[in-house]
């Protein structure tokens, strides 16, 4: 699994797709510091195809089910024997705690990053976001100071029919609507319905993200909405990535989608009482309203409204992430 001819860095990586966008630059970080090593990921299986993509890592192996005895203690015994100089441990999270007590007294260097999740952020739906200055300082390696930059994913597959908008039959501008996971947090179907009724009504295509177990949401949303191009299942990482470069804007209730989009360059609107600072570093053009409470409570008509005030559903002008735009974060609060 792991080389054991050369001299071998780690990196752990197991969370979520969110927390390896907001990683991206200090994987960059690393590679530059170690430009002759064998540098492994170990990832989320999930996240293993868009972690192969990417130019920072030589071998890409994925997390094994960690509640199961015979699998940790498989993994402990690869990495022995992978004789790894260092491992960086970007997630300090329960997986990685158990990786570091079963490799024993004689470990490698261990160089780990605390999270920088707050419990509000978590409540929220926030993201755990590595503290790039500070591990980087720790570490002595050059702190880079651009946002997260995806533009290798579509590199990666840039001759692929399947990266084009027209793979889906998406012919003309569309919008991207990124729905979270997390049930608590998640706008209803009816108010998605509703908007994706007022985008296919001004000639914009409505178009839903997700994974396959969204599936049963997407079916309750093309209910409301028979318009909507319903994408759950259907799309990898680094398709997301080729279709949120070529999006008019997104609008999610924060989804780890939205953080790929956002690092493409792709505007939007963001349904969250949580002021996550990756929104801020993203550069982009996003309002965020700020949900208090039930989510229900926001209305489609209120969304549509902002997007139509950002600017981003004029059909004759450049997508808006094609030029440097400051960024601009605005709460509004639904109760007003």
């Amino acid at each position: 699994m792991f080389n054991k001819n050369k001299e071998n860095i780690l990196i752990i990586k197991t969370d979520n797709l969110a927390g390896f966008v907001a990683a991206e630059p200090l994987f960059h970080a690393i590679r530059e510091a170690h430009p002759d090593a064998v540098i492994s990921l170990l990832t989320a299986r999930e996240l293993e195809r868009l972690a192969r993509a990417a130019p920072y890592f030589d071998q890409i192996a994925p997390l094994p089910r960690m509640e199961e005895r015979i699998a940790r203690q498989s993994l402990y015994s690869q990495l022995k024997r992978s004789k790894f100089t260092r491992i960086y441990d970007l997630c300090c999270d329960e997986n990685s705690r158990k990786i570091n007590a079963g490799l024993g007294l004689f470990k490698p260097k261990w160089y780990s990053v605390e999270a920088a999740r707050t419990r509000q952020a978590k409540r929220q739906g926030g993201i755990a976001v590595p503290g790039i200055e500070k591990f980087t300082q720790a570490l002595g390696l050059e702190a880079p100071e651009r946002k997260p930059d995806f533009s290798w994913a579509l590199a990666a597959r840039k001759d692929s029919a399947n990266m084009q908008p027209s793979w889906y039959g998406l012919s003309g501008p569309y919008g991207l609507l990124l729905v979270s996971r997390e049930a608590e947090y998640r706008w209803p179907a009816e108010r998605y319905g509703d908007l994706a009724n007022h985008m296919a009504n001004h000639g914009i295509i409505p178009v839903l993200i997700g994974d396959q177990e969204l599936q049963d949401f997407g079916d309750d949303i093309s209910m409301h909405a028979p318009g909507l191009v319903d994408l759950t299942g259907k799309s990898d990482h680094l398709q997301l990535a080729a279709l949120a470069g070529n999006a008019n804007f997104f609008v999610s209730d924060h989804a780890d989608e939205m953080y790929m989009a956002l690092s493409m360059g792709c505007n939007g609107v963001i349904l969250s009482g949580y002021d996550d600072p990756e929104i801020h570093r993203s550069g982009c053009h996003v309002v965020r309203i700020d949900v208090v409470g039930d989510p229900s409570l926001v209305a489609a008509d209120q969304v549509w409204k902002t997007v139509q005030n950002m600017g981003l559903t004029d059909n004759h002008t450049p997508n808006p992430h094609n030029f440097e735009r400051e960024i601009y974060v605005e709460d509004l609060n639904h109760s007003q």
